[in-house]
């Protein structure tokens, strides 16, 4: 049940719980199992904390609350992402937690959202040959569908690894994990610029996609760091804004993961 009162920080909450798709059959997954980590070799990994205000025609409507962590595996490295999003605006009252795994192979996540008292939940996988599978829980109903142009999801634009996918360009589809929607179009690459962040000026490049749904934008430093975006979203632009600048990765602290083991769901909330 969602709670009343201001959103808990990302770094308040209970231990992070993680997404897997189990193995397929016929195309589909099998199991939309949502994960615990497990078999941590020691109690904390490398990770980074974000917070974006968000923010509807110049109006503060909420908060997104987001903890990066990086794992090593012999295979390479591992990224989660977490994340709490909390929205009070004109029609709309919006909590959604949700998490995201990727590593060399692809990416996945899972979201659970209670959006005006209806709750609904998100499982997405990116397929090895290209597109993500989707499967939406919501209404009473379940629906699968596959996405063949979907390239990245909103929590891949918050891992640095991944939002390097951007410089593609071309025909591109950004899955919004709240909702599983999916933001089509063509994107145009890396125009720099300057973004204010904490009052200091950080160069940025601005990778913008325009299609049938209307025009997203999406503003990251070098180093992978989305520090602003705008999105049109249940039917708003939402304009989320990096508040304040996050203190650098410290490399030498990367833990290694032995083995990931059952994430976020509807009851979550």
């Amino acid at each position: 049940m969602v709670q009343s009162g201001p959103p808990r920080r990302a770094v308040e909450r209970d231990p992070p719980r993680y997404y897997r798709c189990m193995n397929c059959q016929n195309g589909r997954p099998l199991v939309l199992a949502l994960f615990v980590l497990g078999c941590v070799r020691s109690a904390q990994a490398a990770e980074q904390h974000l917070v974006y205000d968000l923010s509807v025609e110049g109006s503060p409507v909420g908060t997104r609350e987001v903890t990066v962590r990086y794992f090593t595996r012999p295979s390479g490295e591992r990224h989660v992402v977490e994340s709490y999003t909390h929205i009070v605006a004109p029609g709309l009252t919006l909590e959604s937690r949700g998490s995201g795994l990727s590593t060399p192979g692809g990416a996945q996540f899972s979201s659970a959202t209670d959006q005006n008292g209806a709750r609904s939940s998100v499982a997405a996988q990116e397929l090895p040959g290209g597109g993500w599978q989707l499967t939406v829980v919501g209404g009473g109903k379940e629906s699968d569908r596959t996405e063949p142009d979907a390239r990245l999801s909103t929590f891949d634009l918050m891992d640095p690894a991944r939002v390097a996918t951007l410089e593609a360009g071309g025909t591109f589809g950004v899955v919004l994990a709240e909702t599983g929607d999916v933001l089509t179009g063509t994107l145009e690459t890396g125009k720099p610029g300057t973004v204010t962040v904490g009052g200091q000026p950080v160069p940025v490049s601005t990778y913008t996609l325009t299609g049938s749904a209307g025009t997203a934008r999406f503003y990251v430093t070098g180093d992978g760091l989305l520090v602003r975006s705008e999105v049109q979203w249940l039917g708003l632009t939402m304009l989320g804004s990096l508040h304040e600048l996050p203190a650098a990765r410290d490399y030498g602290t990367v833990e290694t993961v032995d083995g990931l083991s059952g994430g976020v769901k509807e009851g979550d909330l």
